[in-house]
């Protein structure tokens, strides 16, 4: 079969994207009706007009550290936590070029990855940021293709024009407030010109990834969420388990049929370091995550 660098590319973004998209609207199915302060959650009484009746405890939360891969490289870091008594799933989305603690070194999240895989990359950013990470899910891309078309697009506003060619192709995505699907979000990912500015491309692929899970929240429905769940954790190397999942079934079900805006995206922050090859996170942002992630200690 002829290799074929955009398909690559292209199963690369949709299998990071749907692995991260599933993840959160599986785990963050005990999310009820709290007021949270991030992200902005509408309250709505359930499809049949009673009014919640339970809500979940801190031992619902769960906090997971999602790996993009591209071939053996790891290229993206998105922790995400699954706060259900506060009705929040905060994201954020980090350079490959972080620094970290592991071992007694400072390395970067891409050497703690090639040093350890991705249990060390959890353990590396556990200890950095002071948060309890207790899942990891390393993507790659190839398998994702035949549950690619289970999942919804995404209204984003893009800040700019993206025009660049790659592979041969011309990719133009006009600024404004436009409909996303799988191709213009790879796009997005791909896009040479973000990776000049790590700190840029996190924030904004970290808004559109909240945005696709806010908007897609009807994937954590009864009949839906159990076989995406299981086609999930089959393909991705992860320590993910259906012990985590079964027991938020119902609610994720529950959760689909609210209106509710239930994801946000933290904008990372930092200094870069000599020539640019490693990224010191600032305390004002490590502050921040403690904040929405559990802290420990």
């Amino acid at each position: 079969m002829e290799y074929n660098p955009r398909e690559r590319w292209r199963s690369f973004l949709l299998a990071f994207a749907l692995t991260l998209l599933l993840l959160a609207l599986i785990m963050v199915g005990t999310v009820m009706a709290v007021q949270p302060s991030m992200p902005n959650t509408l309250q709505k009484d359930s499809a049949d007009g009673q009014q919640l009746s339970y809500r979940p405890n801190d031992s619902d939360s769960l906090t997971a550290v999602v790996i993009g891969m591209r071939g053996s490289e790891p290229v993206d870091f998105v922790l995400v936590r699954f706060n259900p008594q506060y009705g929040q799933v905060p994201l954020t989305m980090l350079p490959p070029q972080t620094l970290v603690p592991l071992d007694g070194k400072n390395l970067t999240l891409v050497q703690a990855f090639e040093t350890g895989g991705s249990r060390a990359v959890k353990a590396a950013l556990s200890e950095r940021l002071g948060v309890m990470v207790d899942r990891y899910a390393r993507v790659d891309g190839d398998a994702f293709q035949r549950i690619v078309e289970k999942t919804g697009s995404v209204e984003f506003e893009l800040p700019e024009d993206i025009s660049y060619r790659r592979d041969g192709y011309s990719i133009n995505l006009a600024a404004g407030s436009r409909r996303l699907d799988a191709r213009d979000m790879f796009d997005l990912f791909a896009y040479p010109a973000f990776r000049r500015d790590q700190e840029a491309r996190c924030g904004l692929l970290g808004r559109m990834l909240a945005a696709w899970i806010n908007q897609n929240l009807d994937a954590a429905g009864e009949e839906r969420s159990s076989s995406l769940f299981k086609l999930t954790v089959n393909l991705v190397d992860t320590d993910i388990s259906y012990a985590d999942y079964e027991p938020r079934r119902r609610a994720a079900n529950f959760l689909s049929q609210l209106d509710a805006q239930v994801a946000g995206s933290l904008p990372v922050s930092g200094t870069w370091l000599g020539d640019g090859a490693s990224f010191e996170l600032s305390e004002s942002y490590v502050n921040l995550v403690r904040q929405y992630f559990q802290a420990i200690g």
